[in-house]
């Protein structure tokens, strides 16, 4: 039997946090590392069980690091506060703690909340490494879109993880506008640089892969909104770098 750690961070979580938790109550143990949460967040997790740890934010990499660092065994289930796990998934990942690992880490689908509805089925969903061996693991130090990166061998369960990552577009565009800001000081510092080209047309490429080739078509109207509003992503990527860039010369 694989023991199994289930390690969350949160801040300010309490509208999704119950049903994340809900999804996970199989695990050997939940554990939390919050940002100190103005609202109930804190509060329910502990009526669930976790393990509740806070501390200051120290970065998206950091903070899941410190996290996972946590965690009493050795097989950590990774999830963010949003997302909770499919009955599919808590099947799969219940049935795997039973056998023997045949690989050190495993990447999980994840299935994204489009603004009003969940993405169709026959859209492609992006996986990610969240069930690991956490002794084979390290954390890319990114300032945003941190990911786990494996020392060995890895493999795919069908467990589907459930986001509420759009929930409105309101809160999608309040976080593209974020996220630019980081992706572009990140790339600044590694001295990346960006042409008047690339932020002209990479958005219009970029809308392109999201509604066809990753089949955000399948979406309805809330696809096109949303292959829109990654487009506009990419665009204020570029030009942000494009004005530090200039601001620096």
């Amino acid at each position: 039997m694989n023991s199994l750690s289930v390690v969350i961070t949160t801040f300010n979580s309490e509208e999704t946090i119950g049903l994340c938790l809900d999804s996970v109550g199989f695990a050997d143990e939940i554990v939390i590392l919050d940002s100190f949460s103005e609202d109930d967040t804190v509060a329910l997790s502990k009526q669930a069980g976790a393990i509740v740890k806070q501390q200051k934010f120290k970065g998206f990499s950091e903070q899941k690091k410190d996290a996972i660092a946590m965690a009493s065994h050795a097989w950590v289930l990774l999830l963010d506060s949003d997302e909770y796990l499919s009955d599919a998934a808590q099947q799969a990942i219940q049935q795997w703690q039973k056998q023997e690992p045949h690989a050190h880490g495993y990447h999980l689908p994840r299935i994204e909340w489009v603004f009003w509805r969940w993405s169709h089925r026959w859209v492609r969903h992006n996986k990610f490494l969240r069930l690991f061996d956490k002794s084979r693991m390290r954390i890319e130090q990114r300032l945003v879109h941190e990911s786990v990166e494996i020392e060995g061998e890895t493999a795919t369960i069908k467990a589907p993880i459930m986001h509420f990552g759009e929930r409105s577009i309101t809160e999608k565009l309040n976080k593209v506008n974020h996220y630019s800001r980081l992706a572009a000081e990140e790339k600044f510092a590694k001295g990346k640089r960006c042409g008047v080209l690339r932020v002209v047309f990479y958005p219009w490429f970029y809308f392109i892969r999201q509604y066809l080739f990753k089949r955000q078509i399948f979406n309805g109207f809330a696809g096109f909104i949303n292959a829109s509003i990654n487009s506009y992503y990419a665009f204020l990527k570029y030009a942000k770098l494009y004005e530090l860039r200039k601001n620096r010369d």
